[in-house]
């Protein structure tokens, strides 16, 4: 049987708004998953070993890649002091949503879509969920231009 694979989108907050911390050509920082630690745990460790200090991790999607299931986690960092080597900082900008089915996942994601899609599930959270909420105190200005659309896309079919 083929095990989860997982990924972070790490994110950190600066002057300008939320940035995205990613290795140069790649949007996510894939880890390895041992299966007798909870795979948050693994995200926080593959983090952390980047010299980034990890203060909220968020299982935000999943998808079916090459017959294997990855498990994306969305990981709040404290601002770094410096960029590790061959990663890049990007300003989060604004995207449409992927719609699905109903009864189905999009036909195409790109990565700016799961990172829109995690924002604002946190922008919900950080309203709902106290740990959350605490975690992210900080944000609370940068995640106040998100607005959560639970459900928004049942019964629509996805545009081509």
């Amino acid at each position: 049987m083929n095990e989860p694979s997982l990924e972070a989108v790490v994110l950190h907050l600066a002057e300008d708004g939320i940035r995205h911390l990613h290795p140069r050509g790649q949007q996510t920082v894939a880890a390895r998953w041992d299966p007798d630690l909870d795979p948050h745990e693994a995200i926080v460790d593959t983090v952390a070993e980047l010299g980034l200090k990890p203060f909220m991790v968020h299982s935000t999607s999943w998808r079916v890649e090459r017959k294997l299931i990855v498990l994306t986690f969305l990981v709040a960092v404290e601002r770094p002091e410096r960029i590790p080597a061959a990663y890049e900082a990007e300003l989060v900008a604004r995207t449409e949503l992927a719609r699905g089915y109903a009864t189905g996942p999009p036909l195409h994601v790109h990565p700016s879509q799961v990172v829109e899609h995690g924002l604002r599930h946190l922008a919900w959270l950080v309203r709902e969920d106290g740990a959350i909420h605490h975690a992210l105190e900080d944000w609370s200005r940068a995640l106040s231009e998100y607005e959560p659309e639970p459900f928004r896309a049942f019964g629509r079919e996805p545009e081509p």
